[in-house]
C-alpha cells in the first residue's frame, strides 16, 4: 500500500494513504450491497429490486462513507505495523482525495512518548539505616490497645477524648438580623468525638463541661478559607447533649494482649517483640522506596524523553477527575475543596500538569529500560506468584486464578514493575 510519513513534530506524524484501487473499488460494492439490501422500491422485495434502481435509491456519499470506515481499521494496522508507529490516541482521520477509483486517506497521529535512556546502571544514593525507639513501640502498642478500648456512659461534665451523643442545628442571621436556619447545618443524635477536630474551630471546645441533659448556643465562625456560603461568617448553634460516653482503653496486661487475637502474641513480651518486628519491617520498606524512588530519579534525569503537550494535558486532566470523584464520595465540589484550601484552579491545573508529566516520564524510561534489557513476564513467572500467594494467604491455587482472571493484565503489569523494580536495585550502588 502506498503511503508516506510526514514528521510534523518530534511527538507528531502525519501519514499519507492512496489506499489500492481494487480494495477501494471492492469496499464500494461491499457497501452497496450492504446499504441496497435495505432499500424498497415500489413493486420488489427489500434489496431484490434491479441494480440500476438499487443504485438510484442509494447515495454515492452514503457508500463512500460506509466503504471508507470498512476499510479505515485494516489500512491503519497495515501503515502500523510497516512504519513501526505506536499512537498515544486514536488518531485524526480525513479524506484528502476521493472518487470511484481513488481513495486518499490522511493520519494524522500522536505519538506515545519517546525515550533515549542515559546512564541507567552503577548509579549509588544514601540509603538510610532504619533505627527504631522503645518510645515508638510503647506508642504502637498504647494505639493497638486503643483500638480495642470501649465505650461506657458516665455522669459527670464532658471533656476531651469522650464521644458525646447530640442533636445540634446552625443559624445564620438573615438580612434583618433575625437567626435563620442554613442547609446541612442540622443533625440528630450525632456522634462527636472531643478533640478530634473534625467540627468548626471553637465548637468542641464549647461542648467540653456540659453535661447529659444540657443545652447550649454556641457562638462560632467559619475560617476564610471554608466553602463559599459559609466562609468568615458568624453562626449560632443550638446544641442538646443526650449523654455522654468515656473511652475505656484496656491495661496492658496478658488478657488484653490475648483479646487484640494476634497469631502467636499471647503475652506482653511477644507483643512488644511483634511490634518490633512490625514497625522495623515498615521501616526497611519506607527506606529501600525511598532509595529507589532517588535511583529513578536519576535515571529519569539522564535519559532524555519526548511528550507531546497533548499527552501530558491527558494526563492532568486525568489526575483532575480522579480528585472530582474522591470528592463527590465526600459530598464536596471541586469550587469548595477550592475554597476550603484556599487554592487557586490555576495553579491546581499547574501542579497537576506537573505531576502528570513527571509520571508519564517515569512510566516511558522504566518501559524502555524493560525493552532494553528484555525484561518480560512469562507463564512460569505468574504461576510461581500465585503460588505465593495462595501459600501467603492460605487460599487453594484455583481460587487465586479466579480471582486474578477479572484483571490478568494488571496483575502481570505488577510483576514486570517489580522485576524491573529488581532489576534497578542490582544494578544500582
Amino acid at each position: 500500500m502506498k503511503h508516506s510519513v510526514e514528521k510534523v513534530s518530534e511527538s507528531r506524524v502525519k501519514v499519507t494513504v492512496d489506499v489500492d484501487k481494487e480494495a477501494w473499488k471492492a469496499g464500494q460494492e461491499k457497501s452497496f450491497r450492504k446499504l441496497s439490501a435495505k432499500v424498497s422500491v415500489p413493486g420488489f422485495r427489500p434489496g431484490k429490486a434491479p441494480e440500476q434502481l438499487l443504485r438510484e435509491h442509494v447515495s454515492q456519499s452514503d457508500i463512500w462513507d460506509d466503504a471508507i470506515q470498512g476499510l479505515l481499521q485494516t489500512v491503519f494496522a497495515e501503515v502500523l505495523k510497516e512504519e513501526k508507529l505506536q499512537p498515544y490516541f486514536r488518531p485524526n482521520v480525513s479524506v484528502s482525495k476521493i472518487d470511484a477509483d481513488e481513495l486518499q486517506i490522511v493520519f494524522e497521529l500522536i505519538l506515545v512518548p519517546s525515550v533515549t535512556l542515559g546512564e541507567y546502571k552503577g548509579l549509588s544514593e544514601k540509603k538510610e539505616a532504619p533505627a527504631l525507639t522503645d518510645k515508638e513501640v510503647d506508642e504502637a502498642i498504647a494505639k493497638l490497645l486503643a483500638g480495642n478500648g470501649t465505650l461506657a456512659l458516665v455522669d459527670r461534665p464532658a471533656k476531651d477524648g469522650d464521644t458525646v451523643t447530640l442533636d445540634f442545628e446552625g443559624f445564620l442571621p438573615d438580612e434583618k438580623g433575625a437567626l435563620a436556619p442554613f442547609e446541612g447545618g442540622k443533625a440528630d443524635n450525632y456522634a462527636l468525638e472531643l478533640g478530634s477536630h473534625s467540627f468548626v474551630p471553637g465548637f468542641e471546645e464549647a461542648i467540653v463541661g456540659l453535661k447529659a441533659g444540657e443545652s447550649k448556643d454556641i457562638k462560632v465562625k467559619f475560617p476564610e478559607n471554608y466553602v463559599k456560603q459559609l466562609a468568615g461568617k458568624e453562626a449560632t448553634f443550638k446544641v442538646a447533649v443526650h449523654e455522654i460516653k468515656e473511652k475505656r482503653v484496656p491495661e496492658l496486661n496478658e488478657e488484653s494482649v490475648k483479646a487484640l487475637k494476634i497469631a502467636d502474641v499471647a503475652n506482653v513480651d511477644q507483643l512488644k517483640e511483634y511490634e518490633k518486628k512490625t514497625l522495623l519491617a515498615q521501616k526497611v520498606r519506607e527506606s529501600e522506596q525511598k532509595y529507589y524512588s532517588a535511583i529513578v530519579a536519576k535515571i529519569v534525569k539522564n535519559a532524555k524523553v519526548t511528550i507531546d503537550p497533548e499527552v501530558i494535558k491527558a494526563g492532568a486532566a486525568s489526575l483532575e477527575d480522579n480528585l472530582k470523584k474522591r470528592l463527590e464520595q465526600q459530598s464536596l465540589t471541586l469550587e469548595q475543596y477550592l475554597q476550603i484550601t484556599g487554592e487557586k484552579e490555576d495553579d491546581l491545573k499547574g501542579k497537576f500538569a506537573v505531576q502528570a508529566e513527571n509520571e508519564i516520564k517515569e512510566f516511558a524510561v522504566l518501559s524502555e529500560i524493560a525493552l532494553a534489557e528484555k525484561i518480560v513476564v512469562t507463564d512460569a513467572d505468574v504461576d510461581a506468584e500465585i503460588k505465593r500467594m495462595a501459600a501467603e494467604y492460605k487460599l487453594k491455587e484455583e481460587d487465586v486464578k479466579g480471582y486474578l482472571a477479572k484483571n490478568m493484565d494488571g496483575f502481570r503489569n505488577n510483576l514486570q514493575d517489580k522485576k524491573v523494580h529488581d532489576f534497578i536495585v542490582s544494578v544500582s550502588k
